[in-house]
C-alpha cells in the first residue's frame, strides 16, 4: 500500500441552485428542535405509563393476597388500571384492535413520528400539514399528560398508603413504612 494523497482541506454549501434558502433552513431547525421536545415528552410518558402500570399488577397482587383489604380498594385500583389503559391507547395506539386489522385512531405518538419520518427526506421548511398534526399532537399530548400525572402523583401512592396500612406484601416502587 501506498499514499496517493494527503488530507485536503474542503468547504461544505448547500447548492445555490436548491430551491431550500436560508430563512426555510432556520425555520425547518426551529420546528424540529421542538417536536424532538414533543417527542422526548411523549417518550417519557409512556415509559411512565408502562412502568406505572407494573406497578399497579402488583398493587392488584398485593389485595388479591390482603384478605383485610376492603373490596372497595380492589375496585379503586382495577378503576386506574383501566383509566392508565385508556391513556396508553392515546399515546401509542391500540396494538390490540391494530393486530387485528381493525382502523383505529391515529395515536398522539404515530402523529409526532410520521413528521420526523417525514422531515428527514427533505431539506425544505415544514409543511402547513406537519405543522398542524404538530399541534394537533401537542394539544392531544397535553391532555393525556394532564391525566396521567394525578394518578401517578396521587392516585397510585393513595393505594400504596393504603396497601402499607393494611400490612400488605410489598409491591415495587413502594417506599416500607417507617417504624
Amino acid at each position: 500500500m501506498s499514499q496517493l494523497a494527503g488530507p485536503v482541506s474542503f468547504n461544505v454549501i448547500i447548492d445555490p441552485q436548491a430551491a431550500a434558502a436560508t430563512a426555510d433552513q432556520a425555520v425547518r431547525w426551529e420546528f424540529q428542535e421542538k417536536l424532538q421536545v414533543l417527542r422526548r415528552d411523549i417518550a417519557g410518558a409512556l415509559e411512565l405509563a408502562n412502568s406505572t402500570n407494573t406497578r399497579l399488577d402488583a398493587i392488584k397482587r398485593a389485595l388479591d393476597a390482603t384478605p383485610s383489604a376492603p373490596r372497595a380498594l380492589h375496585d379503586q385500583a382495577r378503576a386506574l388500571q383501566k383509566r392508565l389503559t385508556a391513556i396508553r391507547v392515546e399515546l401509542q395506539g391500540d396494538r390490540a384492535l391494530g393486530a387485528r386489522s381493525v382502523p383505529t385512531p391515529v395515536a398522539i405518538s404515530e402523529r409526532a413520528n410520521s413528521i420526523s419520518s417525514e422531515l428527514q427526506r427533505t431539506l425544505s421548511r415544514p409543511t402547513t400539514r406537519h405543522e398542524q398534526q404538530y399541534q394537533i399532537a401537542s394539544e392531544l399530548f397535553s391532555a393525556q399528560r394532564s391525566t396521567l400525572k394525578p394518578l401517578v402523583e396521587v392516585d397510585v401512592p393513595g393505594i400504596e398508603k393504603e396497601l402499607e396500612r393494611l400490612g400488605a406484601p410489598y409491591t415495587p416502587g413502594r417506599v416500607p413504612r417507617d417504624e
